[in-house]
């Protein structure tokens, strides 16, 4: 396992904030971590996707979309038990 020093003022802040998101500090930083794994995940998935033209030109019409507000918001799905 991999340790990491925590200048103490980093830590009091990181302290503040996961406080306010009713977690431990370990708890926020493990949610960052992932949160930060997630969106790496993403964008090597966009890139192997926009290896393909036709792939790209999907992914470039998206977001051509999306900026001119052509898209429909949806929330969350349910989970299934």
């Amino acid at each position: 396992m991999s340790s990491i020093t925590i200048p103490d003022n980093l830590i009091k802040r990181i302290a503040k904030i996961a406080g306010r998101a009713c977690q431990t500090p370990e708890e926020f930083i493990l949610e960052l971590v992932q949160e930060r794994v997630d969106h790496d995940s993403a964008y090597g998935e966009t890139a192997y996707l926009s290896k393909s033209k036709a792939n790209k030109k999907r992914l470039d019409k998206a977001v051509q979309e999306i900026k001119s507000g052509k898209y429909d918001a949806h929330g969350l799905m349910p989970v299934s038990s």
